[in-house]
């Protein structure tokens, strides 16, 4: 029963490692190719093909692991979060993110309608497709 319970738990405990909230507002900045403080549909699709590295219109699960090993590949716990933002976008499940699934992260993330993502509105569908909310929040 011991063994179980900490199967159960060592996930969630990776995921605490994590600075939930500087990852958001790094993968913000990353989005934000102008850095003008809000993300645009056109940056959304910079950012697309950025990972579709065979330009074949859609982000197959190996091009989007390379792409976090970039950046991430020392750091087990930021990235098995990374991976599980994937696996929230991959609304079908068929291991591929197309800009279809980008444009619906885009959608969901402008809470006010104004056709631009603020790091706050960001940060409220960051923490919700991951599952995981910064301490004290």
């Amino acid at each position: 029963m011991l063994l179980l319970t900490l199967l159960i738990a060592l996930p969630a405990l990776a995921f605490c490692q994590v600075d939930i909230q500087h990852l958001a507002d790094l993968q913000f900045n990353r989005f934000d190719v102008d850095q003008d403080g809000n993300i645009e549909p056109l940056e959304v699709a910079t950012y697309f093909r950025r990972f579709d590295t065979n330009q074949d219109q859609q982000i197959s699960r190996i091009e989007y692991n390379k792409e976090v090993d970039t950046h991430h590949a020392n750091d087990p716990p930021t990235h098995n979060v990374l991976l599980r933002l994937f696996d929230a976008l991959d609304y079908n499940n068929d291991s591929h993110l197309s800009q279809s699934d980008y444009d619906a992260l885009f959608v969901a993330a402008d809470a006010n309608k104004n056709h631009l993502v603020n790091q706050a509105e960001f940060r409220t569908v960051f923490y919700d497709l991951t599952g995981i909310l910064p301490v004290g929040k």
